[in-house]
This record gives C-alpha cells, sequence and structure tokens, in this order.
C-alpha cells in the first residue's frame, strides 16, 4: 500500500488533530505495527528527523506498519507543545490509530521514541498495555526507569552529553543494564550512523514483535 497522509486526534480532554505518514506493506494478511515519536518540537523536532526516518526504514526492511506524526503544535499538527505531558496523548492517539488499521493486527503493537520522543514514550509505556515493546534512542534519563515489562531495546551514543556523567550512570537509571546499547563514535543527533539504527529497528522489532498464533487469529 506504501505511505499515506493521516490524521488522527490525541486522546484526552483537549484531543487536538494531528498530522502522520502511516507506511504498510503490500501484505495478505496483519502485520505488526510500530508508532515512533520525534525529538524536541522546541528544537526543531518533527516527524521528517532522520532518525524517525531511519527507524522507520528498518521497520520497513522487515515489513512491519510504521505510523510517524508530528506532536501537537508541530507541522501539520493542532494543538501548542505541552511540556510533555499532553504529548503522552499524542503517543496514546497515534497507538490507537495504528491499531485500528486494516491489516495491522492489534495483538502486535510496538513504540519507538527518539530523544524527547524516547522519554515520553517511556512515560506513557504504563498507560499502554497494548505496546508488547520499545525500543528508545538517546531519551534524557534523570531517574530510574519503571514500567517496562516486556521487550526494551535503549541506544545511545558514547559521545552522546547524556552519558557525560559515565556510561554505568546513565544505564544505573535501567532497571536492567543489558538492555543498554552504547554505540561508538557518535552524539546525540546521530548522523553518518543511520544504518546502524536501521539495522536495530529491523533486528529488535523482527524478534520483539514476531507473529505468534494468538496475534495471527
Amino acid at each position: 500500500m506504501g505511505v499515506q497522509r493521516v490524521r488522527f486526534p490525541a486522546t484526552g480532554e483537549a484531543s487536538p488533530l494531528l498530522e502522520g505518514e502511516l507506511w504498510t506493506p503490500d501484505a495478505s494478511g496483519l502485520v505488526p505495527g510500530v508508532v515512533v515519536a520525534h525529538p524536541h518540537p522546541q528544537r526543531g523536532g518533527s516527524m521528517h528527523n532522520n532518525v524517525v526516518v531511519a527507524l522507520c526504514e528498518g521497520l520497513h526492511a522487515t515489513g512491519m506498519a510504521s505510523l510517524r506524526f508530528n506532536f501537537r503544535g508541530v507541522g501539520g499538527s493542532a494543538g501548542a507543545h505541552a511540556d510533555g505531558v499532553g504529548e503522552i496523548d499524542d503517543i496514546l492517539g497515534a497507538l490507537s490509530f495504528l491499531a485500528e488499521q486494516a491489516g495491522v493486527t492489534r495483538h502486535s503493537i510496538g513504540l519507538a521514541g527518539y530523544s524527547f520522543g524516547a522519554r515520553v514514550s517511556l512515560t506513557t509505556l504504563p498507560k499502554a498495555p497494548q505496546v508488547r515493546a520499545l525500543l528508545c534512542v538517546a531519551p534524557p534519563l534523570r531517574e530510574p526507569v519503571s514500567g517496562v515489562g516486556g521487550p526494551f531495546l535503549l541506544l545511545v551514543g558514547d559521545r552522546d552529553p547524556h552519558v557525560a556523567d559515565g556510561v554505568e550512570r546513565y544505564a544505573s537509571y535501567l532497571p536492567e543494564t543489558a538492555r543498554l546499547q552504547v554505540v561508538r563514535g557518535t552524539d546525540h543527533f546521530w548522523q553518518g550512523y543511520e544504518p546502524v539504527l536501521v539495522e536495530a529497528a529491523r533486528g529488535f522489532f523482527a524478534e520483539a514483535l514476531a507473529p505468534t498464533a494468538e496475534c495471527s487469529s
């Protein structure tokens, strides 16, 4: 089917209408789907960010649907920036919209985010039981991560300012240090390292959202 420009509402009281791009493969059966959240809106972040695009390319390579979208107040999305609080409702709206799409199995929904998008994704996770797997790229961690029960992978560059106090300190916020993958040579922006992200998304979600008897029914 390819790419479709879509609009859908966030959840919550305000429910601004958000814009996104839905990619679905040409497949005869149901496929898993993943929502991808972009970096900070007030620092130029949008669904066209290089990291977001790379994560979607990895999903496409494994034949999964993807929904990247603009948070409220970005591009053609209504509303205004809400300091990471209202953006939780944006992600919840995106997850609901993706799960309702023909060809996407609601039993195999994943979530990925970069920087601000990763931080909001971590905050959203306890409110989104439909999410079976989470991939985060370079979230700013300031407190222990909780509420992560399923497959989880976090990628960060060894030159990222978020690990300035040491990888060990950064990893101490995670429930399991084995869930952290440190990529040598890259900083927070991943310029030139997009192929690493493509492969990470492809490999992680291909395993974490592998079809099961339940989701193929």
